[in-house]
């Protein structure tokens, strides 16, 4: 072979070896849907994706974190309504024995409802969800009350709450304390448990008062019910803003990742074709077979 035809010979290779590289290259972008294969193929692209990625599962955690808190607030919600309803019956029980007309012994069988009314709130102020007392505050681990043989309980949970991340430097209460729910300002059981005595000891003033005790506790569940709804309304816009966030992050991700699966197909027809060109031109200053030569 002489020199001009080696040197010639040898281009071609070389360019064949090129468009070869990169129709192989173009072919695995298609099948993989992406244009970055490896950080080398753009590392200023690759870095910012990085990033972008690292941003991604932060921002599913926030999601996780969210979606904890819209659990518990339904269980929030559910509870606080039970609470209303149980002290509306309470009520309704007080302005009935409240009246003249009514004896000792009725008095003393309503005492046996109003203390199911108690227990039955106590039940609810030990909701669980999963591991957790939900009235607990920071001591959800533990039972946020306790009730003895007199009808005496006792809140041994915190009157704070914990607080989690919902977004990058914003974070949300993880609940509402029973403190707030049950006792402080009103204490819901101490209204009750008088009320009970009342009735046991068939103590009509007694049974008056509990009605004004009453109506505070119903109010005080009513701001309870309206704070919770805010709370599920905040919620809800972290959801959505999270949701939104994510999709921002996917469309960037795929803007600097994602191939274009048509230009593709158009780069790779027209590399073909050149490869296949390159293949029958080396042939033609060559007498020896390419794949011959290439061995």
């Amino acid at each position: 072979m002489r020199v001009t035809d080696r040197i010639k010979f040898d281009a071609f290779k070389n360019n064949l070896a090129l468009i070869k590289s990169n129709l192989d290259k173009t072919q695995n972008k298609i099948a993989s849907g992406k244009k970055i294969l490896v950080p080398s193929d753009d590392p200023v692209s690759s870095s910012v994706a990085v990033g972008f990625n690292a941003e991604k599962g932060l921002n599913a955690q926030y999601g996780r974190n969210i979606e904890r808190l819209k659990t518990t607030g339904v269980f929030y919600e559910t509870s606080i309504n039970s609470v209303n309803n149980m002290l509306t019956r309470a009520k309704e029980i007080a302005i009935v024995q409240a009246s003249d007309t009514v004896n000792a012994e009725t008095r003393k069988s309503a005492g046996e409802e109003v203390k199911g009314i108690i227990e039955r709130l106590v039940a609810i102020g030990n909701t669980k969800v999963g591991n957790h007392y939900i009235f607990g505050g920071k001591k959800s681990n533990n039972t946020p009350f306790s009730i003895d043989s007199d009808y005496n309980v006792t809140f041994n949970g915190s009157n704070e709450v914990s607080s989690i991340f919902v977004d990058k430097g914003t974070k949300e209460d993880a609940g509402i304390s029973g403190d707030k729910v049950f006792i402080s300002d009103t204490n819901i059981f101490n209204v009750l448990k008088n009320f009970k005595d009342a009735l046991e000891t068939n103590n009509k003033t007694g049974i008056r008062n509990a009605l004004d005790g009453l109506d505070k506790s119903l109010e005080k569940t009513q701001t309870n019910l309206v704070h919770v709804g805010t709370y599920t309304a905040r919620i809800e816009n972290f959801i959505e803003y999270n949701e939104s966030k994510n999709n921002n992050i996917i469309e960037t991700l795929s803007q600097i990742m994602d191939v274009d699966v048509a230009q593709a197909v158009v780069d790779f027809n027209s590399l073909s074709n050149a490869y296949e060109a390159m293949i029958y031109t080396m042939t033609k200053i060559q007498n020896l077979s390419v794949l011959n030569y290439l061995r």
